[in-house]
């Protein structure tokens, strides 16, 4: 998916870059869009978890520093899920996803008038920052572009209210 888009990509180019048989690749899924949703659950998992470990709340520098270590860490995998048109539907669930867990984390933020309008701006600016990172090479360093997306986010909700 580097390359090119998903629905370019044949079974038989899948199988020759994983070294596996046709036959094997149809044992675990129907098509290549069945192996991609398998992928893009496994990194939601994998994000889920890497948060997870974390002591704090979800609205500390500190988690944003972790999330972004974890993409930083797999940067050829976010770099598809993040920054293709493709990948829309995994964009909106881990934006869906991050949402619900902050408000958990914070649910004073739910008293806030327009929540949902704040939300949206906070969730979409906030992964147009991450894409700008990733396809910018990981110039800025993890610890100032957590503090960043916190000021930011803190600016906005604080203003929302």
């Amino acid at each position: 998916m580097q390359d090119k888009p998903i629905s370019k990509i044949s079974i038989k180019e899948i199988c020759d870059l994983s070294e596996m048989s046709r036959s094997t690749f149809y044992l675990h899924y129907q098509d290549q869009y069945e192996l991609l949703s398998d992928l893009e659950n496994e990194v939601l998992i994998n994000s889920a978890t890497s948060l997870g470990n974390l002591d704090g709340a979800w609205n500390t520098t500190e988690s944003i520093e972790s999330f972004l270590e974890y993409v930083k860490d797999n940067k050829k995998t976010f770099g598809i899920l993040l920054c293709q048109p493709e990948t829309e539907d995994f964009q909106k669930t881990i934006i869906s996803n991050i949402e619900k867990d902050v408000k958990e984390s914070v649910p004073e933020i739910l008293d806030y008038k327009n929540v949902d309008y704040v939300f949206t701006f906070v969730m979409h600016g906030t992964l147009n920052i991450l894409r700008a990172w990733i396809e910018g090479g990981f110039v800025t360093p993890v610890k100032e572009l957590a503090e960043l997306i916190y000021n930011l986010c803190n600016n906005v909700a604080k203003k929302g209210n």
